[in-house]
């Protein structure tokens, strides 16, 4: 991380750090949305596990994956890490 930007986040009060979460979240969306495609093989990627499968539909905020296991399910796209 750049070192100039780490020095202004130092600055902020709670709030200012919330609303730079918030913004980061929304890029992560946003990348993942540009990054993943019907097709495309990906990892769920949860605590103690990653499981793999493929994204059959990329929806605002969520992704429809169809697992290797044989089940589908609907994944917040944060969630997701290319395979």
């Amino acid at each position: 991380m750049n070192k100039t930007l780490m020095n202004e986040m130092k600055k902020l009060d709670n709030s200012g750090l919330n609303d730079v979460v918030d913004f980061a979240r929304e890029l992560m969306v946003m990348n993942g949305k540009m990054l993943f495609k019907p097709g495309t093989k990906v990892f769920m990627v949860q605590k103690t596990k990653k499981t793999p499968g493929t994204v059959r539909k990329v929806l605002q905020k969520n992704a429809v994956v169809d697992m290797d296991n044989g089940r589908t399910y609907r994944v917040p796209l944060v969630m997701l890490e290319a395979a």
